[in-house]
């Protein structure tokens, strides 16, 4: 075997949404590949199987793969263009995490700085009435982006709000369409390689599958990945709180462009409706609240799964590559668990190495998927940050947390100027990490000297024209539910 010599097969265990989207975007990208996807049981904590949160990231994987956003309509997606947060500061009030711009360019110097600006000078609108995509979730209206730079609709991005069961229907019937395998069974064991790599991969009945690589999609018990040794595993549970989510479903609602997360003293609910159900948990922390509180709480919870979160250091280890939860496991705070595992395989595939599996490729694949696994720990993490929220011992524990270093780090530089340092792999921008710290009231303490540079009764007068603009938008577009139903053709 050399580096010269290509991955000819691909096993993959765990044929839920994570090992579905693996097998048909390996096809996709190398034809002649043999793919053998084994349909084991399913494991209940393996979130990203599991949830419809995803980030606007999806769409770029799904046009690697070839499938249609119309097609995800068919199988009941809807989108998903901000998160109401309730309740999650000193104050009760609302905030929105969009994906997108607050404000536009109104002088030289960031718009969050002028803003700033005005904070510090006086009374100003909150920092999210100058975020279209805000106006239009607040409103319930929704038109997608346009192209037109200079029109307040161009700077905001949507998701897609999956339907698990439905998505699943879906990708398995692109992945016999696409002529892979799928077989049942049960994992039994593995054979080693003399270099430690698998040889083959056992079943329960007896079957062997001998594959060039393995690619366990299992969930957080990773079952194939754990043989190679799980000593490289993160606890994060230092800086996240939530170990238990008790998920259920509610009765449907019309559709909405916004999920909401909503801080209660034992921790924090969420709420994403789909076309038939709402999907609905409630996150808490163990220490706290036992599962029979939680299910007091939440009356709809019917089933309460356990998390331990962290990320391995090497999710690839020899010829076996772990993904989704089997690499990382984090609750839903940020809806980035298919978002993380789609990335993941995309950069499985970019920086795929040849059948020998060379050390310096699987290292620099596991130096990028930590380092964005932690960005979103980190992102998590800055929810808690201590907003005067005292109700529950909850809030006063997670204030209380540590900080990642590189969170630290994040939080020093904003406090002092209001700007942010560069990380490599970021799943969230600086609108949004902007948003979410100004919205949970850190305020820089120096101001910018390029946006204290714009008159203060020119900065107030550009405040104001924008946010009347932004306040008036909603009035030009549709409700919701009838521009999916036009989209759709469902009345």
């Amino acid at each position: 075997m050399s580096a010269r010599d290509p991955i000819r097969s691909v096993a993959i265990l765990g044929a839920g949404l994570v090992g579905l989207s693996a097998a048909v975007a390996f096809v996709r990208a190398l034809p002649g590949l043999t793919v053998t996807l084994i349909d084991i049981p399913a494991d209940p904590a393996a979130l990203a199987d599991r949830l419809p949160g995803n980030l606007p990231s999806i769409a770029a994987f799904h046009d690697r793969i070839g499938l249609p956003e119309s097609d995800l309509f068919k199988a009941g997606a809807t989108h998903r263009i901000g998160t109401r947060l309730s309740g999650w500061t000193a104050q009760g009030g609302d905030f929105w995490r969009i994906h997108g711009d607050h404000g536009v360019s109104i002088a030289p110097g960031g718009f969050h700085q002028h803003w700033l600006n005005a904070y510090r000078a006086g009374p100003v609108p909150a920092y999210d009435a100058f975020s279209p995509a805000a106006a239009l979730a607040a409103a319930e209206r929704f038109v997608p982006p346009v192209d037109d730079p200079a029109s307040l609709l161009s700077g905001f991005d949507y998701a897609l709000r999956l339907d698990p069961p439905r998505y699943t229907d879906l990708l398995r019937a692109y992945a016999t369409h696409l002529g892979i395998t799928r077989l049942s069974g049960s994992f039994a064991g593995i054979e080693r390689r003399a270099d430690g790599g698998v040889a083959t991969l056992r079943l329960t009945d007896g079957r062997r599958i001998d594959s060039d690589l393995y690619v366990d999609a299992a969930g957080p018990v990773a079952p194939l990945r754990n043989l190679l040794g799980e000593e490289d595993r993160e606890d994060w549970s230092a800086f996240l709180p939530v170990d238990r989510l008790l998920l259920g479903t509610a009765p449907p609602v019309p559709p909405t462009p916004t999920d909401r997360l909503t801080a209660l003293p034992a921790g924090w609910r969420f709420t994403a409706p789909l076309r038939d159900r709402a999907l609905t948990g409630l996150a808490y922390a163990s220490r706290h609240s036992s599962d029979a509180t939680a299910r007091r709480i939440l009356p709809a919870g019917t089933e309460v799964v356990p998390l331990r979160p962290g990320a391995r250091r090497d999710p690839w280890r020899h010829n076996v590559l772990a993904l989704g939860d089997a690499a990382v496991t984090l609750d839903p705070l940020a809806d980035a668990n298919l978002h993380l595992a789609q990335s993941a395989i995309a950069r499985a595939l970019d920086l795929l190495p040849g059948r020998d599996c060379a050390a310096v490729e699987l290292a620099e694949y596991n130096r990028r998927s930590l380092a964005q696994a932690m960005r979103v720990r980190d992102f998590q993490a800055a929810h808690y940050l201590p907003t005067g929220r005292t109700q529950g011992d909850f809030w006063r524990s997670a204030a209380r947390l540590a900080k990642p270093d590189t969170l630290a780090h994040t939080l020093d530089q904003f406090a002092r100027r209001g700007r942010l340092p560069h990380h490599e792999e970021e799943s969230f921008d600086r609108a949004a990490w902007t948003a979410l710290l100004l919205n949970l009231g850190l305020i820089p303490r120096i101001a910018d000297p390029v946006a204290s540079a714009m008159p203060p009764p020119a900065r107030t007068a550009a405040l104001a024209r924008l946010a009347d603009a932004v306040a008036a938008l909603p009035a030009r577009l549709p409700p919701y539910p009838a521009w999916l139903a036009q989209q759709t053709g469902r009345r």
